[in-house]
């Protein structure tokens, strides 16, 4: 008769274990900082705080009927630490129920002049000055059409004083955009319900980059132009092919605040550039603030602060400022115009090509990353 005898299986023993757990640790310490550096995973996380703010705001866009967005607030005129959410004030609509408004001048000219009051006793509407019930830059619409027209207002605004203009950056003309009926000398005046669409504000704290990292504005911007106003090297300004070109943005003034705006459907709609008090030089004229139409990705260039605004350096050693593009502990943040999503890609200091020498090309690279 055959005995035979269980053995049960041997398992680790308490000192096994440790030596495992510490083998693991060592490795920890020593290899994995080599194989991702301190600089590269801060940026990341940077990066990734700024996708996760983006996301963030476009589910609070969704279903209200004031947009959200994304603020970002110059701390110099080259570089942005503080980022925020931004809403859109409710429209004003006058301070009675049957305020209205009435158009004179010429259409064809592309401004009218506007004159707010109650159409049935034709006297002048009350309108709030704390805070100012419309100002520059500011839209209207008339009889709730999807035409928006932009504001120039006196300061402060007067019932009397304020201009409609058709906006180009919007596509709109005097061949594809009807004026509401102007009022006409020798017919009774024509008045029309309206609505102050104002400037988008910062209304709730989003994030700001610390370990010494911003977003650089000079090297940021949107489809194939950056905000920064000068000529820098590295922009593809002095290269024959139009292929590396990233010329600066006419519309934007160093310093602005940038505002990417969402719909109530979480839609990229609106790009914004208001003035702040680093644009805002003591005795120079304020920039004009700009609201456009998104219609192209945005890129923002997360990086080392103190390289903010530089530009392009041939062969810089680890240890002198090049632009952010060029050292892989940047990264690059990108919102997509048709759906809203930010995701962000490392920077590639080097593509098939060889060393990237222009932020176009360094824009591509990280786009055909893995």
């Amino acid at each position: 008769m055959t005995t035979i005898v269980l053995r049960r299986p041997r398992g680790m023993t308490l000192v096994e274990l440790l030596v495992v757990v510490a083998i693991l640790g060592l490795f920890s310490a020593v290899v994995l900082p080599l194989l991702d550096g301190g600089p590269s995973r801060a940026t990341r996380t940077a990066a990734a705080a700024v996708t996760g703010l983006v996301a963030r705001t476009q589910a609070q866009s969704i279903g209200r009927e004031n947009a959200c967005g994304l603020w970002i607030e110059p701390l110099s005129a080259e570089a942005a630490i503080d980022l925020a959410i931004a809403r859109q004030p409710a429209p004003y609509r006058g301070d009675t129920f049957d305020a209205a408004v009435s158009l004179s001048g010429a259409a064809a000219s592309g401004t009218m002049l506007l004159t707010f009051s109650k159409p049935e006793a034709v006297t002048t509407l009350t309108a709030p000055l704390d805070p100012p019930f419309a100002a520059d830059g500011d839209f209207i619409e008339f009889e709730g059409a999807p035409d928006r027209f932009r504001l120039s207002c006196p300061n402060p605004p007067t019932v009397d004083g304020c201009r409609a203009a058709l906006r180009p950056e919007a596509g709109q003309t005097t061949a594809n955009t009807l004026w509401p009926t102007p009022t006409i000398v020798g017919t009774g005046t024509a008045w029309h319900a309206f609505s102050i669409i104002r400037r988008p504000r910062p209304a709730a704290a989003g994030v700001s980059l610390g370990a010494g990292l911003a977003i650089d504005l000079a090297w940021s911007g949107v489809g194939t132009q950056r905000f920064g106003r000068t000529t820098l090297d590295g922009d593809g300004a002095s290269t024959a092919d139009p292929a590396d070109d990233l010329p600066p943005l006419g519309t934007y003034a160093a310093g602005q605040a940038v505002a990417i705006m969402f719909d109530r459907a979480g839609m990229p709609s609106e790009l914004g550039f208001f003035n702040t008090a680093v644009s805002l030089a003591a005795g120079v004229a304020p920039p004009a603030e700009v609201r456009t139409p998104l219609r192209a990705t945005i890129f923002l260039l997360v990086g080392r602060i103190d390289r903010c605004g530089q530009a392009y350096r041939q062969s810089p050693p680890d240890d002198a400022s090049g632009a952010n593009w060029q050292y892989a502990d940047s990264a690059w943040v990108f919102v997509d115009p048709k759906t809203g999503l930010a995701r962000s890609m490392q920077v590639v200091p080097r593509d098939s090509s060889g060393p990237v020498t222009t932020a176009r090309r360094s824009l591509a690279a990280a786009l055909s990353g893995p």
